[in-house]
Order: structure tokens, then C-alpha cells, then sequence
């Protein structure tokens, strides 16, 4: 298997929030939506190329349960909706109980190990 890290992030190191305000104030952030005024139609095809390259996604807990929160509502004709939402999802949670948002695998323990079997 291999591990692709796709992450949005600013060059000041930013990561939190990137997609709306209300996205992640946690610990008083208040720049959430930071990087939607940069898509545009070019990124927004070769992100799909990557996603379309993607045989699951690698998530930890605070971003999959965003994701399983917003995903299944989002319409199409989005570019990513029908492959986000099909992909299988690996969950790294010692504290998630069940994973809602199918097909879902909740990885525990030393992470290292377990995606190592």
C-alpha cells in the first residue's frame, strides 16, 4: 500500500479552516475559508485527477467526522461528491466508537503497526 498526503495548507503553515468560516474555529481560529477565494477551474480538475487516483481515503477523527458530516449532503454535479463518498474511509481514532459514514474502517492502536499488517 502506498500513502499519498494531499494537504492544504498555507506557506505560513496554516491548515486549519480551509474551506469556511464556520469549518474549524476551534482554540479561537478565525481565518476559516482561507483557501476557497483560490480554486479555480484548473485546480479544481487536477485535484480530481489525484482523487480519481485515491483507492481510499486516509482520515483522522476531526476530519472525518467533518467530512462525514458534510459529504453525503453535498449535491452533484460536484466533481468529487459520488467518489468521496464511495471511497473507502480509514479512520485513525482510538475515541470513535462507529463510523457512519460507509464504508468506514476505524483504525486503533499504534497506527504504524496496524497499517503495517
Amino acid at each position: 500500500m502506498k500513502i499519498v498526503i494531499t494537504q492544504f495548507v498555507t506557506l505560513d503553515g496554516v491548515s486549519q479552516g480551509p474551506g469556511s468560516v464556520a469549518e474549524d474555529p476551534g482554540g479561537g481560529f478565525t481565518r476559516g475559508g482561507w483557501f476557497v477565494p483560490h480554486l479555480d477551474e484548473d485546480f479544481v480538475q487536477q485535484a480530481s485527477r489525484w482523487l480519481d487516483l485515491a483507492d481510499g481515503l486516509l482520515l483522522g477523527r476531526r476530519t472525518y467526522a467533518a467530512f462525514a458530516r458534510d459529504w453525503p449532503g453535498i449535491a452533484e454535479p460536484d466533481p468529487f461528491t459520488v467518489r468521496m463518498n464511495a471511497l473507502p474511509k480509514y479512520v485513525v481514532s482510538d475515541t470513535l466508537d462507529r463510523g457512519d459514514w460507509n464504508p468506514t474502517t476505524i483504525l486503533r492502536g499504534d497506527i504504524a503497526e496496524t497499517v503495517a499488517v
